[in-house]
């Protein structure tokens, strides 16, 4: 029995007719792996909505990080900054130090001298007594 056109058309319109009827014939016509491809596909789908929330809260997650590093970076300028500055008061107390240095030991000379002088003093000071006395 050969199928006809007028056939086919008589299944169209059965099957527009009864809806219900075409899950029958697709189990009848297709084999498993395309009559399993509607859940297949919405799997995939399900799975690709997923991928695209991980992606964003990776962006997202990425996003924060790049402005924590930011922040760190700047941080890490403002301490440099801070670090020179330190550096060149060090510089400046170092050299306030020296100077400082260089008049303790012009003073102690100099005090050393007083004391030779005030040592010679009364020296002459005694023997100046001692002539006077005698």
């Amino acid at each position: 029995m050969a199928f006809k056109v007028k056939d086919y058309l008589d299944l169209v319109r059965l099957l527009q007719e009864h809806p219900e009827w075409r899950a029958e014939l697709r189990r009848l016509l297709l084999t498993d792996e395309l009559l399993a491809l509607p859940e297949l596909v919405r799997s995939l789908a399900e799975t690709q909505r997923r991928t695209e929330e991980q992606v964003t809260a990776l962006a997202d997650a990425q996003r924060r990080t790049e402005e924590r590093l930011e922040a760190l970076a700047d941080a890490q300028r403002r301490t440099e900054e801070r670090l020179e500055a330190l550096a060149n008061a060090q510089r400046r107390t170092e050299e306030r130090l020296s100077h400082v240095e260089e008049q303790i030991a012009h003073l102690t000379d100099a005090q050393r001298r007083t004391e030779e002088r005030l040592e010679a003093l009364a020296n002459a000071q005694r023997r100046t007594e001692e002539r006077l006395e005698a």
